[in-house]
């Protein structure tokens, strides 16, 4: 097995600690990972900068974990990575409307809506996913009638996963917004 899949393999399990919170051997896990990686597996770092992003969000150090977003998202653009690109960004938009920094959030959410919208690989759930953190920051900024618009397509999209709660959510916006 070359260095490559173990460090993927790693980071496979921090994950999975994570999910269980062990975030201890996690952490452990990831530190490993690093130590193997090279200065240019950017597509490596970025998931490992993602990771840690997850450990501290979990714990919300929020601005730790834009921190460590920001990094894992420069890893991406090395790697030009547009799906990871794409995501890495939907999470620094959902960080920046958690910290209150709404004009960063709403560039960020619409960059990674845009990557996503012209990749003909995007999955309905990444969309959905980036859509509804931007229709949550459209509402909190008053702009009704955009937010109307994004939670309609945000069920539409769920609805496509068969993600139940997604459409329930979706719902219940526009319920609010009507």
């Amino acid at each position: 097995m070359n260095e490559n899949s173990v460090i993927q393999e790693l980071l496979v399990k921090a994950w999975e600690m994570r999910r269980v919170g062990n975030y201890d051997d996690a952490r452990h896990i990831v530190k490993e990972a690093q130590r193997l990686c090279n200065d240019y597996d950017y597509n490596s770092l970025g998931r490992i900068f993602h990771i840690k992003m997850q450990f501290e969000s979990d714990h919300r150090r929020l601005s730790k974990a834009l921190e460590l977003c920001k990094k894992s998202l420069i890893n991406y653009k090395k790697s030009n990575n547009l799906n990871k690109i794409a995501h890495s960004t939907r999470h620094l938009a959902d960080l920046e409307r958690h910290l209150g920094k709404e004009d960063d959030s709403e560039n960020n959410y619409r960059v990674a809506i845009d990557i996503y919208k012209n990749n003909p690989n995007t999955s309905n759930g990444d969309l959905a996913n980036a859509l509804r953190g931007f229709g949550l920051l459209l509402e909190k900024r008053r702009k009704i009638k955009e937010a109307i618009a994004v939670w309609k397509e945000t069920k539409d999209l769920y609805q496509a996963c068969n993600l139940q709660a997604g459409v329930d959510e979706a719902n219940n916006r526009l319920g609010l917004l009507a």
